[in-house]
Order: structure tokens, then sequence, then C-alpha cells
């Protein structure tokens, strides 16, 4: 079985850290069949590095190193930056069409994958109806729970969702907001995201401070996580305020980068935490691990989540840790381990990191244990051949034989 992985959420030469746990998982497949991935940049952020950096996207750039199993393509994407949001799918498909057709004409899949339901899974399921494929969408959680409060974006998800043969949530809680958009229980399946085991681990937390240069007699709380409102951030600093207040002396570690990063900046000035609230900016997956190792616990602030890697990622380095109660993430909380809190409630996250920080670490056996990224990939590849199966078995033969010779007529218009 070949796949074409569809998704603008993938790491980049301008963005190397963006979605590596979609990068993780497409290289767990590739190991199991060939994949070909699609992933559109927006024109935006072209422009932006150009005027800021003078730095372009570098195309034949990849994530992945020494695979004959798996290719990437970076076609880029227009649209309308902030307007007309519910037609950025049909932004989409014009602005990668052609290079959509002809990587199908050159790779010829027999499934498509797509990340993130729209703009890229409406694209994903145009192309696959084009080309008579079976198309698989997932679904991370942003997309179900935010997007769809606009009510033209949430008509474009639910066609999405119905159209396509397959459905993968990351977690139970996103099954149930899927299932509630009224699509058929039988095509929707959870999938976990799995972990680097052999990367994230337990280590000696002093150790892994001074690999990094952090201090050895601080509390020390690390947040991971884009600087975006959705993430919680204003939040975890005006909680980091009111526990500067208890006397306790810590210093929160805020690792990542976004639009909020010089309104954070100016807020920590202001409250006099500038020593105690830092931005440290996105961090390799190699020192992300010290990271968690490093920490007394970890924060998560979040307005709305699916399962968060981050969590998943500290668990499996021995972690505890404080996170908002929303979306997937009681799921994978230990109720002796771990705190889970209000969201957007300052108050309420001081009191449990406070709490968290003059306790000892809890090192219980845990009731949820991560699974690897191989484990994870085992469990889609079943589900994208179980849907290609139906997909065949439900065609006619007539439709089998128009379906091969669209592809037929296209790769030979293709080569000529």
């Amino acid at each position: 079985m070949k796949i074409l992985f569809l998704s603008n959420v993938f790491p980049n030469s301008l963005y190397p850290g963006k979605g590596t746990f979609n990068c993780s998982m497409i290289q767990a497949l590739s190991e199991l069949h060939p994949t070909h991935v699609v992933s559109p940049v927006s024109w935006l952020d072209e422009s932006s590095h150009l005027t800021k950096s003078n730095t372009s996207l570098n195309r034949n750039w990849s994530p992945i190193e020494n695979t004959t199993r798996l290719s990437v393509e970076y076609p880029r994407f227009y649209y309308t930056p902030k307007i007309l949001h519910q037609h950025y799918g049909q932004f989409l498909y014009w602005s990668i069409k052609k290079a959509l057709q002809q990587a199908i004409t050159r790779f010829q899949p027999d499934i498509i994958l797509s990340y993130w339901l729209h703009p890229d899974g409406e694209v994903a399921v145009k192309a696959a109806r084009d080309h008579g494929l079976p198309v698989v969408v997932m679904t991370g959680g942003s997309d179900i729970l935010l997007l769809t409060k606009n009510r033209h974006r949430r008509r474009a998800i639910i066609n999405v969702l119905q159209q396509a043969d397959g459905v993968i949530t990351v977690s139970d809680d996103i099954m149930s907001a899927v299932k509630n958009m009224k699509i058929h229980p039988q095509k929707i399946h959870t999938v976990y995201r799995g972990v680097n085991r052999c990367l994230f681990t337990p280590g000696d937390q002093q150790s892994a401070r001074q690999r990094l240069g952090l201090p050895l007699d601080r509390k020390i709380i690390v947040s991971v996580g884009r600087l975006e409102p959705v993430k919680g951030h204003t939040v975890l600093l005006d909680a980091c305020l009111k526990i500067s207040k208890q006397g306790i002396p810590f210093t929160c570690y805020v690792l990542g980068d976004g639009s909020l990063e010089a309104t954070l900046l100016q807020k920590a000035n202001e409250y006099g935490l500038e020593g105690q609230f830092q931005l440290n900016g996105s961090q390799q997956q190699s020192r992300l691990a010290d990271w968690y190792r490093a920490a007394d616990v970890i924060a998560l602030p979040s307005l709305s989540e699916g399962i968060p890697n981050v969590l998943l990622e500290a668990i499996s380095c021995g972690k505890q840790f404080v996170a908002s109660q929303v979306g997937g993430i009681p799921e994978i909380a230990d109720p002796i381990c771990d705190q889970l809190v209000s969201p957007n409630d300052p108050e309420d996250l001081a009191e449990a990191i406070g709490s968290m920080l003059g306790a000892p670490n809890q090192n219980e056996q845990r009731s949820f244990e991560p699974i690897s990224w191989q484990e994870s990939a085992v469990q889609i590849s079943q589900i994208l051949s179980d849907c290609s199966t139906r997909f065949s078995s439900g065609l006619t033969d007539k439709q089998k034989t128009r379906s091969s010779y669209r592809r037929k007529k296209r790769r030979i218009r293709q080569q000529s």
C-alpha cells in the first residue's frame, strides 16, 4: 500500500519544529509503506521570512534523512489572510492542484491520508474523488473543537467528515465531538499519538540541568507549546505572579515560538518576573527530553487540546504535570501523579503548581503509559488498509475500470 499524506502541519525549512508529531507518525508509517508527503506552505510565511531574515523556503529540504521510502514536497499555498476562511479549501485546491495531480500521477498512491480537516481535508477528499482513491482524514483537536465555532467552516468540516472513507481521532473526547457531527460511528477510529521511547526516557534531574545550563537550587516549571492564545501562556504568567508572592524560589521556562512572544515579555517585565518567567524558544527534540527531566513540574494551561504530545513525552520521562481539564487530557492524567485545573483560571493553576512544587515527585506506576510511534503506525496502517478494502469492494466493476482508466490516462498524459 502506497500512502500520499497531505497536510500543512509538517516541518519545513522555515519552521523545522512545526508538526513534529506528524513527522514522527509519517516516518513510522513509511517503515511499513512507501509514503509521499505534500505539505503546502503559506505564501505569508515565505514572504515574512524573506522580509525579516532574508531566508527563503528550501523546497529540497526534508526533516527525514537517509530514507528511500519517504519523499516530501512543499507547494505554495495562496489565500486571503484573516478573511474568507470558508473558502480556504478552494484557495488551497487552486494553489496546489497541479503539484498534487503530478504527485498522484507519479507516485500512484493507493490511499490519501490527510491531517487538519480544513482546508487540507477538503482538498484531500476532492483529490481522492477526482482520482478514484479512498481517503482518510485525521483530526488532532483544534480543527474540530475550535474551527467549527464558525458556522461556515463547520459546514465545510462536516462535509469533509461525511465524504471521507475513514476518520482518525487522537482521543476519545475528539471521537465524541466527531460523532456529534452526525458522522457514522463505524468509520471513526481513535489512535493515540506515539512517543519516541528511545529519546523520551527518565533521567537524572541534576545532570539534565547541568547539560542545559539551568540552576540547580531552584524549583523549575517547564511549559512547552506554541505562543498562541489557545495555549494559555498568559494564564500561566498570571499564575506565576501569584506563585512568586508565596516565596517559592522558582523559574518558569516556556519553550515555543509564536505571535504572543512580545506581549508575554512585556507583561513579564511589568510583573517584575523577568528572571522567573523566561521564553526560550522552540527546542530540538533531543534537547526537549532534558528539559522534561530538569523540571519539577510540567505545566500545560491550554484552553483547548486533543491529546498533547507534550504530556505524552513528559509521562515517558517520568514527570508529573499540571494541565487544564480540557479535551482528551483527562484520558491520560493519573489522579495520583498529576493535577487537572479549570481552564483560564490563574488562581486554580497557581494553587496546583504551588502544591506540586512543594511535594516530592510521585513515582508510582501510572494508570496510562504512552505507546511508541511504531505501535501507533501499525494501528493507523490497519485502519488505512481496512478503508481501502471497503472502498474497493464498494465499487462496481464498471467504476473500478473507470477509476483505473482515469489514473492510467493521467499518467500517460503526464509522461507525454
